[in-house]
């Protein structure tokens, strides 16, 4: 899978740009808030139609947008690409609903090949698997950061999760709108409660089931790569775990049944847990009015020698884990999608030193994926195993060649 052409308007920092990539990808080098990470956020956009740093989707919407023409703000951003010889193209347009509360909401508009389509669908056309500083939240963070971590890495490569998703989230907003009417209702005692949640139950287990049996599987393999990589990577003793830690009550040999059997087996077992759990769990649900079993709820552990890494790993060891675990993400999809995807990475060797710097790059390099790479000190670009790729500066809103450059002390 190769990007061939990203176009961005009013997104960010960058009001009109246009970047033909390389089949082997491009450095980028620049100061801070000169639109490197954007560049790469707005690719990642496009294959996932989530921003990776945003909390506000209208905070990608350019300030200045269409102020000239007392229109509603946006962006728009396209990429042509190119999978397996057949070239596809995907637009993103983002644009401010001033109807709406605060002029914060924000319409999303996807176009797939020229067409209309669901954001929905148009998820995986183009995949990425990102590398950046920010990525240790993945081990320090909160759980819902590896739920989404999760979420993402999966929905790019098995659009039936993704859609499992999708309705699971409508399914739980509906069920614990039930159990905070039922919470505030006197109990009678008798069997109302079950038959009005009888319907959600059956939803929630069916789509739950399927997220929770995905994640143990896609977790197993990952954790496998992941084992592998860090030990390649730090060159210690200490074994690198990732525990997925669920709130449905399976214990190990069943766990064990799920990552070996088939999908449909490993489903159905998650179902009948589930389902057992949430009956266990009615009088609890009923008196809390929240549902409290499910993925919703679930978390991964990062290990490191059997403790926990949060909290007696050292910065470097975690960072280490976190790359680690993203070369094992970077082989599953390669291995489950039967291709490779783009790679991004935002200043991250910046954060290594110079032995794990030429340590990441040997084995990004083994993948020979396209690379997107960005940097603050254009020095950490200049090394031999990077040489393929052009060379080129961020400008505030702009994307020039090295050879365009001028230097600095001529400006």
């Amino acid at each position: 899978m190769r990007l061939t052409r990203v176009d961005l308007e009013e997104f960010r920092c960058y009001r009109r740009t246009t970047l033909s990539v390389p089949d082997a990808g491009l450095r980028i080098f620049g100061r801070n808030a000169s639109g490197k990470t954007s560049l790469l956020e707005a690719v990642y956009l496009m294959a996932t139609m989530r921003s990776p740093r945003a909390s506000l989707e209208r905070e990608m919407i350019n300030w200045e947008s269409a102020v000239e023409y007392a229109l509603p703000p946006y962006a728009r951003v396209r990429a042509d690409v190119m999978e397996e010889g057949e070239a596809r193209e995907i637009e993103v347009v983002l644009a401010v609903d001033e109807g709406r509360p605060q002029g914060n909401a924000v319409r999303k508009r996807v176009k797939l090949d020229g067409r209309a389509r669901r954001a929905l669908d148009a998820v995986g056309t183009l995949k990425v698997v990102l590398f950046a500083p920010e990525d240790l939240s993945l081990v320090l963070g909160a759980p819902s950061v590896r739920r989404r971590y999760l979420d993402i890495s999966i929905s790019q490569i098995d659009h039936t999760y993704l859609q499992a998703l999708s309705h699971y989230g409508r399914v739980l907003e509906q069920r614990n709108s039930l159990l905070k009417d039922l919470a505030r209702r006197p109990r009678t005692g008798d069997a109302s409660a079950d038959e009005q949640l009888a319907f959600w139950d059956g939803e929630i287990i069916t789509r739950g089931s399927y997220l929770v049996a995905a994640r143990l599987r896609y977790l197993h393999e990952v954790e496998r790569r992941a084992t592998l990589e860090f030990d390649a990577l730090a060159r210690t003793d200490a074994e690198l775990g990732l525990r997925y830690t669920g709130t449905i009550s399976l214990p190990d040999a069943a766990i064990e049944r799920v990552v070996t059997g088939t999908m449909g087996d490993a489903q159905a077992l998650v179902s009948r847990a589930f389902e057992a759990d949430l009956r266990r769990g009615r009088e609890d649900e009923l008196r809390r009015g929240i549902t409290l079993v499910g993925p919703h709820r679930d978390d991964v552990r990062f290990l490191l020698g059997g403790r926990e890494l949060s909290s007696y790993g050292s910065r470097g060891q975690q960072r280490l884990a976190v790359v680690a675990t993203k070369l094992a993400e970077l082989s599953e999809v390669m291995a489950l999608a039967g291709e490779r995807p783009v790679l991004l990475l935002d200043d991250v060797l910046s954060e290594l030193d110079p032995v794990h710097q030429e340590r990441l790059l040997t084995a990004l390099g083994v993948a020979q994926c396209q690379l997107l790479i960005t940097a603050t000190d254009r020095a950490l670009l200049d090394r031999p195993s990077l040489s393929r790729l052009p060379l080129m500066e961020a400008r505030t809103g702009e994307l020039l060649p090295v050879d365009d450059v001028p230097r600095r002390n001529e400006e």
